[in-house]
């Protein structure tokens, strides 16, 4: 009689531990991976630039046609096809003033690449700013070890704003590039354009 009721509550416990892994895994399997990529990844932008007096908002979210007309961000047509979800956030300054945008791109159920895109003034008042923006951008979605590893020979991201800024304006070009590889095996870019407005400063980085 006691083994039967050892057996019948073992049973019952296996049954419980069955029970409570297969709900532990449909949990998972049903929660939506773009809760995590998109949502998070912004949030916890969001959090990091308001450290520093950076106001993001609240991401839009875009697809089908919206797509084609607000990210739209590479020549590559192949590349710009495979963009099926979009999310798009503004940044502003601590006066309160425009100071560009954050994108994130790729299928609804992860990102591809993260892009920093800001509106630079003539005279450069706000590359500091920018200089934050993609400083951040590469401690949360790359790594934290810039200052180790010195890709290109550059001791921090602002020292390679710095020398792109540099470049672009002494080739007097209206658009040039600037690319960083092997920073946590990922290749990053930074293209700056002249513009009726000052400069556009494009930063992309492959998730």
């Amino acid at each position: 009689m006691k083994n039967k009721v050892l057996i019948l509550s073992s049973m019952a416990i296996l049954i419980a531990i069955i029970v409570g892994f297969l709900m532990f895994n449909l949990y998972y399997i049903s929660e939506p991976e773009l809760s995590i990529s998109y949502v998070q990844t912004n949030k916890d932008l969001k959090n990091l630039l308001l450290e520093h007096k950076i106001s993001m908002s609240s991401p839009l979210k875009l697809s089908g046609d919206a797509i084609n007309q607000y990210c739209t961000f590479f020549a590559d047509n192949s590349l710009q096809n495979s963009i099926e979800y979009c999310t798009s956030t503004e940044l502003l300054d601590s006066d309160g003033k425009y100071l560009g945008n954050i994108h994130m791109v790729g299928t609804p159920e992860k990102p591809r690449f993260v892009i920093g895109v800001i509106q630079v003034s003539p005279l450069l008042n706000n590359l500091d700013d920018t200089k934050i923006v993609f400083q951040t951008l590469v401690k949360s979605l790359v790594c934290t070890c810039w200052e180790e590893e010195k890709p290109g020979g550059f001791e921090s991201v602002s020292a390679w704003v710095d020398a792109a800024n540099a470049h672009h304006l002494e080739a007097k070009k209206t658009t040039s590039k600037s690319e960083i590889s092997g920073l946590a095996q990922k290749g990053l870019l930074l293209e700056i354009t002249t513009n009726k407005e000052g400069y556009m400063w494009k930063f992309v980085i492959p998730t």
